[in-house]
Parts: structure tokens; C-alpha cells; sequence
């Protein structure tokens, strides 16, 4: 009798367990950083012939996380000033569109050539699922 009963609590303690790891996993899936409000929006300027915006990778949001630029050259500058991890800048539909990754405190570049006019999603790699993405907006000529 005593090992039913003690069986019956093992399996409700593991039951338990089981449950509560599950919730603690989707609790890390998705952060706090996905309520964060993308806020902001900038437009180029020119600088040495190149249009330029820089963007600030803070708490897991660009910021400005929407950015307008002319068709050409385009220079974007990431500055990690958000307390840790390290965040990079991709167009993921033209793979030479990229900043390589930044450390926390570190600010890196990349030039490349606008796409044609129209709405794009930019992410940080690493980071997209907890919604660090923001929009390129490429005007017409």
C-alpha cells in the first residue's frame, strides 16, 4: 500500500516537474524584449559622396527601427550600446547587405547598394526571434 501511494507521488511530482520546465522554456523562448515597442525613424545623410544612418542596437531593438535612404551607396553604422550581447545588421533578401557582429561597446560598418524602391525588413541575426528586426525604406529615384 505504502508503494502505491509513494508511486502516485513520484508520478505527480514528476508530472509537476515536467510542467513547470515547460513553462520555464517558453518563458525563455520568447523574452521581454518582444513587448518592447520598436520606436524611431531616421533618414541618411550624406557624408564623404555616401548616404549614412548609424543605428543604436539597444535592448534588443534598432533604434531608429525604421530608416529611409535614396537609391546608391549606403553606409550603415551599428553602435552596441545595449549592455551585452552582440548584435549584427542583415537585409536577409540580399545576403551582401551586413554589418558584422558588435560586442557591447563596439561600433561596426558596412557600405553596399540599395535595392530597388520599396519596404524591406532588416534583423539582427541572432536575435530576430526576440525582435530585433526594423524596416529600410528605399524611396524611388
Amino acid at each position: 500500500m505504502s508503494v502505491t501511494r509513494s508511486t502516485r507521488a513520484a508520478t505527480a511530482l514528476a508530472a509537476i516537474t515536467l510542467a513547470t520546465a515547460g513553462v520555464l522554456a517558453g518563458c525563455t523562448s520568447k523574452s521581454a524584449a518582444d513587448r518592447q515597442p520598436h520606436s524611431g525613424s531616421g533618414t541618411a545623410s550624406v557624408v564623404d559622396g555616401v548616404q549614412q544612418i548609424t543605428l543604436h542596437a539597444t535592448d534588443f531593438r534598432f533604434s531608429p527601427s525604421t530608416i529611409t535612404v535614396h537609391p546608391g551607396k549606403v553606409r550603415i553604422v551599428v553602435v552596441n550600446d545595449g549592455g551585452g550581447a552582440p548584435h549584427d545588421w542583415k537585409l536577409p533578401d540580399f545576403p551582401a547587405d551586413y554589418v558584422p557582429l558588435a560586442s557591447n561597446g563596439q561600433t561596426k560598418e558596412a557600405t553596399f547598394t540599395a535595392p530597388a524602391a520599396g519596404r524591406y525588413q532588416f534583423v539582427c541575426t541572432i536575435h530576430t526571434k526576440q525582435g530585433m528586426t526594423g524596416t529600410l525604406v528605399v524611396l524611388p529615384s
